[in-house]
């Protein structure tokens, strides 16, 4: 019934985020029946929370000596450990925990990033293609799998990799750092483009085959740079279009460029570098 309790108390407390209050229920839990393996668990998790991982790593201990077959409980040791610096001993806990549950996710994913701090590139690739089998779309082993592909210089793969990253996560920081690498291959399916002070992630605009309109594939993106564009209280919106030796052409794309993103701000665009090269 205590652990019951004790389970329930920390699901909530994991819901509001009030970790100090938590601390201080989960210490006297945990003076009042130190064999708890929840009330270890559940302190442990909150100090980890709280960033003193040095007070969470003997409850996270004291847990795993209590219920050595929990793997939630292995797990949570080697993220301590990790956060303590001793990769090695957080490797260990993640194999434990592997070896009870070999479906854990986390702990894959942990174990890769484990494994990369310390250069283990072959086995983080190793850890993270795990990881992707059981769940494709894992932003983090996406990333870090196309990290490690450009640092091994397997730049063919990467550039597959980097473009699938892209494909599910085409916004934010990690996109623009994304989209850096996939650049410096020599590939600008997508690119950094800066209005305003805001920076953002824009796929290539795509037209129809010898025509102005543009693909729907494209809608989106503009439609994000109208958006953008719409709140800023004033500025040019600059438009580059380059079609080979068709310079009528380069100005219709650019002007439905501009009526598909910008829509009622056709009038602030600026067409620049219309060219026909």
């Amino acid at each position: 019934m205590a652990d019951l309790s004790n389970t329930i108390k920390g699901s909530y407390y994991m819901k509001t985020g009030e970790y100090s209050q938590a601390e201080v229920d989960f210490e006297e839990a945990v003076k009042k029946h130190p064999d708890s393996k929840s009330a270890q668990y559940y302190l442990g998790r909150f100090l980890l929370a709280q960033n003193k991982a040095t007070e969470a790593l003997s409850h996270f201990e004291r847990a795993v000596v209590l219920d050595p077959g929990d793997a939630d409980y292995h797990s949570w040791l080697g993220i301590t450990y990790g956060e303590l610096g001793d990769v090695n001993a957080e490797e260990k806990s993640y194999e434990r925990a592997l070896r009870l549950n070999g479906h854990h996710l986390q702990v894959r994913l942990y174990l890769g990033h484990g494994r990369l701090r310390k250069g283990n590139l072959r086995l983080a690739i190793e850890a993270y293609d795990a990881v992707l089998i059981e769940q494709p779309t894992n932003p983090a082993a996406l990333y870090n799998r196309a990290f490690i592909l450009d640092i091994q210089r397997k730049y063919s793969a990467a550039k597959m990799a980097w473009l699938k990253y892209l494909h599910w996560y085409p916004a934010g920081r990690f996109a623009l750092q994304a989209t850096d690498h996939l650049n410096a291959l020599g590939d600008f399916s997508y690119e950094n483009q800066f209005i305003g002070d805001r920076a953002i992630t824009l796929a290539e605009i795509k037209f129809q085959q010898s025509r102005s309109s543009v693909s729907q594939s494209s809608y989106p993106p503009l439609r994000l740079i109208g958006a953008i564009v719409s709140n800023l209280p004033k500025g040019t919106l600059q438009v580059v279009v380059c079609v080979h030796n068709n310079k009528q052409l380069v100005k219709e794309r650019a002007i439905e460029n501009a009526k598909t993103g910008a829509m009622a701000f056709i009038n602030t665009v600026h067409f620049s570098r219309l060219s026909e090269n």
